[in-house]
C-alpha cells in the first residue's frame, strides 16, 4: 500500500530515524569544507574578528540601525590599526631594515664563535654555512614565493586581505539572520538543546578571542619594553614577534628568546647577563602564565592544559601553522559538541539499562 511508511534501514535507526541521504549530504559537506579549508580561510579570518567586533555592534545596533552600527564599528577598528600601525610600524621597519643591513656582521661574528669548533670538525663548516645562507631574508622571501606558487599565490594573497572586510561586514549586519536560518534547519525537538550549545561555544569563543588579542598586545608591550631596557638588540622587533605568537602557546621562547639570547651570545655577553635576560623572559611569561591567560582568556575557554597541548598536536598535523592558530578555539568547540554527546551516551538506555 502507497499510504504504509517504508520499513527504516539499520543505520536509519542508529541515527534516530534521519534518512541516509541527508546524512550522505551532511557526510559531504564535511568532506567539501575540509578540501577547501585553505580556500575558506578568509570566512575563518573574519568570524574570528566577528566574535571580536559583534559586542560593540549588539550595542549600539539598540540605538541606532545595525547597518549604522556595523560602519561605525568597523571604521573605528580600522581606524585604531591604523593608528596602531602609524606609531608602531615606522620602529619595526627600522629596527628589521637594521637587522638586514647587518646580517652580514652577525654571520662573521658567529662563524668567529664558531672558529675553534669548526677546525676541530671541518665537516660541521659546511652545514653551517648553509645554515648561515638560509637566513638571507631575499633566500627567504624566494622560497615563500615558491610555496605559494608564485605570482598566484601572492594575488591569492590579495584576494584573501580584500574579502575579509566584505565578509566581516555581512557577518555583523546579517549574523543573526544567518544564525536563525541555521536553527530553523534544525529539528523543533532538538532546537533548544543546539541552541544552547551554540550559545556556550560563541560564549567561550568570543571570550577566548577577546582575552587572547590582550594578552598578546600586553606581552608584546611587556617584553619589548624588558628587552629595551636591558639593551638587547632589535628589542622592539623580537619583544612584538614575542607578544604576537603568544595565540601559539608555548612559542614565544622560539621566537623571542633564543633570538635574543644568540644576539647577546654573538656580542660576547657573559654567562650573567645571559641568565638576567633569560630570567627576565621567563618572569613576563610567568605573569602571562600564572595571570594573564588564566584571567583573561582561561576563564572563557575552560581548557586543561592537557587538552591545549593535543589540541596544538592534532591540529598543527593537520592544518600546518593554521592549525596552530586556531587550535585553542577549535579545541573548544570540540569539546562542548563532545560533552553534549557524552551526555547522550550516559543517558542512553545501552549504559543506563542493567545487565541481564
Amino acid at each position: 500500500m502507497s499510504g504504509a511508511p517504508r520499513p527504516r534501514h539499520a543505520l536509519e535507526e542508529w541515527l534516530g530515524g534521519l534518512p541516509l541521504r541527508f546524512t550522505a549530504i551532511f557526510i559531504l559537506l564535511i568532506v567539501a569544507l575540509w578540501l577547501l579549508r585553505q580556500a575558506l580561510m578568509p570566512f575563518f579570518v573574519a568570524m574570528v574578528l566577528a566574535y571580536l567586533l559583534s559586542p560593540l555592534v549588539e550595542r549600539l545596533a539598540a540605538r541606532m540601525r545595525r547597518s549604522f552600527a556595523v560602519v561605525f564599528v568597523l571604521s573605528a577598528a580600522l581606524a585604531s590599526v591604523a593608528a596602531i600601525l602609524v606609531l608602531a610600524l615606522p620602529a619595526l621597519s627600522d629596527q628589521f631594515a637594521r637587522l638586514y643591513a647587518s646580517l652580514p656582521h652577525w654571520q662573521e661574528l658567529l662563524m668567529n664563535k664558531l672558529g675553534p669548533i669548526a677546525q676541530a670538525h671541518p665537516a660541521w663548516v659546511g652545514k653551517a654555512r648553509g645554515a648561515l645562507d638560509a637566513l638571507d631574508p631575499a633566500a627567504a622571501l624566494k622560497s615563500l614565493l615558491q610555496a605559494g606558487s608564485g605570482l598566484l599565490g601572492l594575488v591569492l594573497t590579495g584576494v584573501t586581505l580584500i574579502l575579509v572586510p566584505l565578509i566581516l561586514y555581512h557577518l555583523l549586519l546579517d549574523g543573526p539572520r544567518m544564525l536563525a536560518s541555521l536553527e530553523s534547519l534544525v529539528p523543533p525537538r532538538f532546537r533548544n538543546r543546539s541552541r544552547g550549545m551554540v550559545l556556550e561555544i560563541h560564549e567561550r569563543l568570543g571570550g577566548f578571542i577577546r582575552g587572547q588579542i590582550a594578552v598578546s598586545v600586553t606581552m608584546a608591550l611587556l617584553q619589548s619594553i624588558a628587552l629595551t631596557l636591558l639593551g638587547v638588540p632589535y628589542a622592539w622587533l623580537l619583544g612584538t614577534l614575542a607578544g604576537l605568537f603568544t595565540v601559539i602557546p608555548y612559542s614565544s621562547y622560539l621566537v623571542g628568546l633564543a633570538p635574543a639570547l644568540v644576539l647577546e651570545l654573538l656580542q660576547g655577553a657573559s654567562g650573567a647577563r645571559l641568565c638576567a635576560v633569560a630570567l627576565t623572559f621567563a618572569a613576563m611569561q610567568a605573569v602571562e602564565g600564572l595571570y594573564l591567560t588564566p584571567v583573561w582568556v582561561g576563564r572563557a575557554s575552560k581548557l586543561h592544559p592537557l587538552e591545549v597541548l593535543l589540541a596544538l598536536v592534532a591540529f598543527g598535523h593537520w592544518f600546518g601553522l593554521l592549525g596552530l592558530l586556531f587550535a585553542v578555539p577549535l579545541m573548544v568547540t570540540v569539546k562542548v559538541v563532545f560533552r553534549v554527546l557524552l551526555e547522550d551516551y550516559r543517558q542512553h538506555p545501552w549504559f543506563t539499562e542493567s545487565q541481564l
